[in-house]
């Protein structure tokens, strides 16, 4: 049998499927239900073939057994659509609001770090590199943006900082003359200067070692991620992201998602633009005592 008829293999069964919604929800968070049985099968089948395995039962076993095909895993289920300065409304929201508010707090300090989570093939992190980098009152600053993502693939793409022309569907003939270098015609490639302002590496967001090894940041943007999510999940990475920002720090998800339904110590800060959320610069009694992640 070839990857492309993997309709030959026995169906999966609902052990089988059970087991895979488990174990990627207990490794990534991901939640999965038994109305995935087709995706898997799509998704999987022709890995199957193509490693001489007979059956779903059997590729269970090899990804439960094995770190580089849950990595597989990740890689084919996780969505990679995404292109530079999307949601641009938000976009404004942190140029025109959020970082004046955290430059207004910082004193002396004159550092900004801003975490990209979920960061996928990096074009947020760079969107997010492009407008710091010319921000007026960030002109003395030293500014460092972090990307992390769960799948390796992604980020050895981010790291090349190579994109193809739908990538940019978005961005202005100034800013693609200002940032990028044209590879082919229809590849750009991000300029060296940007690129160093930029820092990828693979992260867990479930993970409480990989989410510290990010370090503190003063703004962490996490879109279109925790939609993903189990409740458990959810509230596990919630509670991660505000041990790493900063006190007075932001934290901004995508157009769908709140916390406005969680039990969370963030304050939710109703700017012009848009809803996010914030670590208060002195917390109070009763959020000290909610058990940290």
């Amino acid at each position: 049998m070839s990857g492309d008829n993997f309709e030959e293999l026995p169906p999966m069964d609902a052990v089988t499927l059970n087991g895979f919604c488990e174990h990627i929800n207990a490794r990534s968070g991901l939640q999965y239900l038994s109305s995935s049985r087709s995706l898997f099968e799509r998704r999987f089948g022709p890995r199957i073939l193509d490693l001489g395995l007979q059956s779903y039962a059997e590729y269970l076993a090899l990804v439960k057994s094995q770190a580089r095909e849950l990595e597989y895993v990740f890689e084919t289920l996780t969505t990679k659509e995404t292109y530079f300065f999307r949601q641009e409304y938000q976009l404004k929201t942190f140029v025109e609001e959020v970082v004046p508010l955290v430059v207004n707090d910082a004193g002396a300090q004159s550092r900004l770090t801003v975490w990209s989570a979920g960061c996928s093939t990096g074009e947020e992190t760079y969107t997010l590199a492009m407008l710091l980098h010319d921000h007026p009152a960030l002109r003395a600053w030293k500014v460092r943006i972090i990307g992390t993502d769960l799948c390796p693939s992604n980020i050895e793409q981010a790291e090349r900082g190579v994109y193809r022309s739908s990538s940019l569907r978005s961005t202005t003939e100034e800013q693609k003359s200002k940032y990028f270098g044209v590879v082919e015609r229809s590849e750009y490639k991000v300029n060296a200067d940007l690129r160093r302002l930029v820092h990828f590496s693979v992260a867990n967001l479930v993970e409480p070692s990989d989410v510290r090894s990010v370090g503190r940041v003063d703004i962490i943007f996490c879109r279109n991620v925790l939609i993903y999510f189990d409740p458990k999940s959810r509230q596990t990475t919630t509670n991660l992201f505000y041990e790493r920002l900063l006190p007075g720090g932001f934290l901004l998800l995508g157009h769908s998602e709140s916390l406005l339904n969680t039990d969370t110590r963030f304050e939710p800060v109703h700017l012009e633009g848009d809803l996010v959320y914030r670590r208060p610069l002195i917390e109070s009694s009763s959020q000290s005592r909610i058990k940290k992640a």
